[in-house]
């Protein structure tokens, strides 16, 4: 299919996202982030890409140009959830999904993975927080353990004894369906 020529440099722009837009879609959703979160992104990419269209090299790569300010803006939207305390560092949910998909072989990481958030809400409010602390953020073990009142191993062994009552939780949600 062939193009109209665009008259003016905003045809232009519009022309080349709109052509891109699926690649870089895949792009941000390659880089671990779910599709709602791909949506937000993409809506902050277009703006900045506009903003900066001036920029833009009438004969440089589009793409090359494009993923480099994705790429920012994936890792702004990473940092901006990261400060919400119950969001969970971007690869938990999945790698704990993994595992269990590994583990039984069924291929059943989406009902693992809702029946862990529903454990999660279910926990003690203590446990909440704890496990919370534990995985969000960019905080390591020591400075959480040290924000609680106990020391790196006792940390872990509370943490330990938490994720036993979550699998434990899991294993019977994943059995009553």
């Amino acid at each position: 299919m062939e193009y109209a020529k665009p008259e003016n440099a905003e045809e232009k722009f519009v022309q080349m996202f709109a052509g891109h837009e699926r690649e870089l879609r895949g792009f941000v959703r390659s880089m671990g982030l779910d599709w709602n979160a791909v949506d937000d992104v993409m809506q902050m990419v277009s703006l900045v890409m506009w903003r900066k269209w001036h920029e833009f090299d009438d004969g440089s790569d589009f793409m090359l140009w494009a993923r480099v300010i994705t790429r920012f803006e994936v890792l702004k939207f990473r940092r901006k959830v990261a400060r919400d305390r119950h969001v969970f560092r971007e690869n938990v949910m999945d790698l704990l999904a993994g595992a269990a998909e590994e583990l039984d072989g069924s291929g059943r990481s989406e009902d693992y993975r809702n029946a862990l958030q529903e454990c999660i809400k279910s926990l003690p409010e203590r446990s909440g927080r704890l496990i919370r602390a534990a995985y969000a953020g960019d905080r390591t073990i020591r400075e959480v353990a040290d924000d609680v009142g106990q020391s790196a191993t006792a940390f872990y062994k509370t943490l330990n004894r938490i994720r036993e009552k979550l699998r434990q939780c899991v294993q019977q949600r994943l059995n009553a369906t």
